[in-house]
Formats: structure tokens, sequence, C-alpha cells
């Protein structure tokens, strides 16, 4: 994935039936299409072939199912301890919930999640795997294994308090990732949490590897599809997502010096009616394009999107009355032109 490929938002609007339709709802020219989701055979070929890449990949790197051949790095123990208590403080306590857990592995998270959750789901779609995570944390009555592709899950609407996924989207075309988070908007009841975590923008672990069909996405690349997935609940009400947080993980930063794993915690809500199109989408899409930063930077200098450019931030930087060593939170960083200011003579963090 290049990440100055961006995606036009739409919204994928999922009714309730045996094969439910999708409506592809392009938010800024309205224009409206019908997209059934009985794949046409070219797309049914490109699931196919996705498919059996993703499981070729994993049959290589699953060979022997240790911490590191999952995470794919050489510090993947040290690593490990660390990330994990930090991913599952992101998620927060899951006293008592249902869960399922797409993409479960060998159970790095799923002995975890039972420790507290009334029942947790661990689905994988590499049956070694599962039988390894049955073998690990088999001492748990609360966990339910199942060898199945996370993309053809089915299962009960609103029967799980939460979703959850730690390196899945990544291993799916962006129609797969569409569908899943429509599923995942039905899997859970009103109130509900999707959460997963995913590397972003290029590889992070170590490992070697040879063809590797991985899809580094630009975060707002997910931010696009999350933000305008909507699943018709019938009664003129709408589900969809609300955003709890997103960030990175911290244990990458300080091992790694690596800012690309990130994780996004989502809320299910349902209203009245259609949402409106997302702010957020309307400044990925069209205000900060790469055109409009490039038209931006043309007026105002390199790295600023702002009205004065240096000139103003120089003015305003003045008046911080900044010494050296002490530390700035620049909120609204754009695309850094003013970080790039202040962070050369007075060596501030």
């Amino acid at each position: 994935r290049n990440p100055q490929t961006f995606f036009k938002p739409r919204t994928y609007i999922v009714k309730s039936s045996q094969r439910p339709t999708v409506h592809c709802i392009d938010q800024f020219s309205l224009q409206r299409k019908m997209v059934s989701t009985t794949s046409s055979p070219a797309v049914a070929q490109l699931t196919d072939s996705e498919r059996l890449a993703q499981s070729q990949y994993w049959k290589e790197h699953s060979v022997s199912a240790t911490v590191e051949s999952m995470m794919l790095d050489s510090q993947a123990s040290v690593i490990d301890k660390q990330e994990r208590p930090e991913v599952l403080g992101m998620l927060g306590p899951v006293n008592g919930a249902r869960v399922v857990e797409l993409g479960a592995g060998i159970g790095r998270f799923t002995g975890e999640l039972a420790r507290t959750a009334g029942h947790v789901l661990a689905v994988d779609f590499m049956e070694g795997l599962i039988e390894q995570n049955r073998e690990l944390n088999g001492t748990c009555n609360n966990i339910e294994w199942r060898a199945a592709d996370a993309t053809m899950l089915q299962l009960e609407a609103a029967s799980y308090d939460v979703v959850f996924s730690n390196w899945l989207l990544m291993y799916l075309s962006d129609k797969e990732v569409a569908k899943l988070a429509a599923d995942s908007l039905s899997w859970v009841k009103d109130g509900g949490l999707i959460f997963f975590r995913e590397s972003c923008f290029r590889q992070s672990g170590d490992a070697k590897r040879g063809a590797n069909p991985t899809h580094y996405r630009n975060p707002r690349d997910y931010f696009a599809i999350f933000d305008n997935t909507e699943v018709d609940v019938g009664g003129g009400k709408f589900a969809s997502y609300e955003l709890v947080s997103c960030k990175c993980v911290d244990t990458y930063v300080r091992v790694k010096k690596n800012q690309n794993q990130i994780c996004w915690k989502w809320r299910k809500v349902v209203r009245e009616g259609r949402r409106p199109g997302m702010v957020r989408s309307f400044l990925d899409s069209t205000q900060y394009s790469t055109s409009s930063i490039l038209r931006y930077e043309r007026f105002f200098g390199p790295g600023y999107v702002s009205t004065g450019g240096a000139e103003t931030t120089k003015e305003f930087v003045g008046l911080l009355g900044l010494e050296a060593g002490e530390r700035v939170l620049d909120v609204g960083c754009g695309i850094g032109g003013g970080g790039f200011f202040i962070a050369p003579p007075p060596p501030a963090d």
C-alpha cells in the first residue's frame, strides 16, 4: 500500500438478511449505487487468490508456532511481555463479557482475555494454530475454539459484547475489511466494543520472509472504512461506529523506535436515521488531500497548511519564551511546520 493513496469515503449500509445488500454511498456527490454481497466471478477470484496467498504465508510462518514466528520478530519474547499488557490495557476491562477473538493464533491474548471474560470464542483460519491455542489454554473452561475464516464467520446478531483482533485486518483485502467491519457491528450488542491493532505503513518485524501479502495501510484507510460503516437494524434505526480511542503501541516506540503499531477502539451506537458524513473523512479526502496540502505549502511554505506560515509561527513562538530542555506538546500539529520550527535552536522536546 502506498501511504499517499487516499480512499474516497463511502458508507457501507448492510441490511439484516441471509444475503445482505450493501449500499455504497458517496457522501459528497450523493450518488448511490447498489452492490450485492454475492460476489461476481472477478471479485470471487480476487478473494480466492487473497485467501490462498494468506494461507500459504501463514503455513510458512507457523511451521514452528512460537511467539517469535507469530510476531515475526527476533525480539518477540521481550516485546511480548511489555506490549501484551499495554494492548489489553487499551482494550480495558472485559469482566463477565462475551468476547470473540478473531485471528486468535496460538493464544497470546486468548488466555489473558479468558481470565476475566465470561466467554471467549477464539477464531483462526489456521487449524494448527487453533490446536496449539487449545493446548496452551485448555484449562480454561470459558473458551470455545473454532477453526474458521473470519471473513466467512457467521455469528448470531447482538450475541457478543466485544470483538477483539490483533494483527488481522492487515491480512485482508479492502473489501474483506469492509465486510468484517459490518459483520462485527452486527455481532456486538448496543454499546459493544470493537478493538483491533494493526501494523501501518510498513513492516515492523525483522523476520526474513519471501512473498509478503500483508497490507500495510495508512491509518486513514481504516478510518475511512469504519467511520462510514452503517448497519440497518430495522425500524428506521442504523448502527454505526463511534471512536473511543486510537493510539500507537508505546512498547514499539521504546524498543524499536516504531510508531506504526496502532490500536483502535470503537463503540457500537444505534441512531434514528442515517448518520451524517464524518468531518474526519472530509478532512482526509478533501481538505487535506495530497493536492490540497501541496497547494497550501505553495502559499505558506514547506511544512505549513496554516495562514502566515513561518512568519506567524516565529511570532507565536516568541511569545512562549521557550527555554532549553522544555517539553512542548503541539496540539493540531498539521504537517509539522510549527514543530520543526520550535525544535532546532531551543533544544525543546
